[in-house]
């Protein structure tokens, strides 16, 4: 998210009251053990140890105000992991991270179960994503469900190197200014998921949607960054847990919604919504096209291409623009856009995010090498050859 509108957040007290500690919600037996009944399992992977605090505990709270699973029937988990930081900027005092399952009860009060704390000093983002692995693993074991999805709220800057200058890669712990790489992120996940929705700024490219590709079935993600806000969290659960299918594009289109009734600065966005089943044949298609235009991939002007950063330094770029550089032959091009036609389920975006027109807009971005220049760019390219993107596609040699 923008730090310029706060876009990231702060500020919770953690564990929560009115623990059931055991309490059976259907007969008062002391007992947690599961239903095989239970239809599916919304996470909300809370990782607010930084500047962005205070806006995820507001995120929690918008939550709690609106649709919720019920608490007596067994039917959906609503479940979330949330480890945030005294304030927005004091990350001095260590807090102790907390698994709670929220919904309501028979007489229609929310409650905030604390079903699990971790230690102080426990690090929601830690390097080898150790945490993030140990609580899906907890909820794969505890909520056997025939259906899981995450929300993922941190900073981000997509595919980025963790430490790489102004970068936080997926996720940021402020204390220890530790990042997950995206491919360290997507082999810690141990359950295939049906959604993996990122509100955090930066993630919507080809080379992380790629990566994510065998582990769940559909990505909603902003190319940009996100401001403030963040995603629509009064209406987020409904249309994750409320419908008979988890409605994917309406958690985008609410997104865009928002921002796009907002004015001024403020009326800044991109979302899209993917189907990572197509993604194969995408790289597939792609492999074809960058090798038989070896050259002129090199030739591309990145003035002349769609940048996905209003940031004076872009490093993403819009990435059906960047095919568009090349001289494709008819068919060629329509071979991309069916490809990428099988991809995109929805996508939108402002006229402007700032200062920066939006022209062209796929629903996707990516790395553009001929952005940068010198030792700068032989890093970046080093460290891009290792996305699984970059190797079935070939994009970089």
């Amino acid at each position: 998210m923008s730090a310029a509108f706060q876009s990231c957040s702060d500020g919770l007290e953690m564990p929560y009251d009115n623990p059931r500690q055991g309490y059976n919600r259907l007969d008062n037996i002391p007992s947690r053990t599961p239903s095989e009944n239970t239809a599916r399992t919304m996470i909300l992977y809370s990782a607010g140890y930084n500047s962005l605090s205070s806006a995820l505990k507001d995120d929690i709270d918008d939550i709690c105000g609106n649709y919720l699973p019920d608490g007596y029937s067994y039917s959906d988990n609503l479940l979330v992991f949330a480890h945030h930081s005294v304030s927005d900027s004091d990350y001095s005092e260590e807090t102790c991270p907390c698994l709670i399952e929220i919904y309501r009860d028979r007489e229609g009060n929310t409650v905030r179960d604390t079903v699990r704390t971790w230690p102080a000093g426990t690090r929601a983002v830690d390097e080898d994503a150790a945490t993030l692995k140990e609580v899906l693993t907890y909820i794969k074991d505890n909520y056997p469900s025939k259906e899981y999805g995450m929300v993922f709220s941190s900073h981000a800057t997509g595919w980025l190197p963790p430490g790489y200058p102004l970068s936080r890669s997926i996720g940021q712990d402020a204390g220890t200014l530790v990042e997950i790489d995206a491919k360290t992120f997507a082999a810690a996940i141990p359950m295939k998921l049906e959604y993996l929705i990122f509100d955090a700024c930066l993630v919507g490219g080809i080379e992380v949607a790629y990566e994510f590709k065998d582990v769940c079935e559909h990505l909603v993600f902003s190319q940009e960054e996100i401001l403030a806000d963040g995603l629509d969290y009064n209406n987020i659960v409904y249309r994750l847990l409320g419908t008979d299918s988890s409605d994917i594009t309406g958690v985008a289109e609410d997104f865009y919604n928002h921002y796009n009734a907002l004015s001024g600065s403020y009326r800044s966005a991109t979302v899209s919504a993917i189907s990572c089943e197509g993604l194969g044949n995408l790289a597939a298609v792609c492999s074809g096209i960058f090798s038989s235009h070896r050259d002129g991939l090199s030739e591309i002007d990145a003035s002349a291409v769609q940048p996905m950063s209003h940031r004076s330094t872009c490093l993403f770029y819009d990435f059906r623009d960047i095919l568009s550089q090349l001289d494709l032959s008819e068919s060629e091009a329509d071979t991309v856009d069916e490809a990428l036609g099988e991809c995109i389920l929805y996508k939108a975006h402002t006229d402007r995010f700032f200062s920066m027109e939006i022209n062209t807009f796929s629903g996707l971005s990516m790395y553009l090498p001929n952005a940068v220049s010198g030792s700068t760019r032989e890093y970046l390219d080093e460290y891009y050859r290792g996305f699984q993107w970059n190797t079935d596609s070939g994009y970089i040699q």
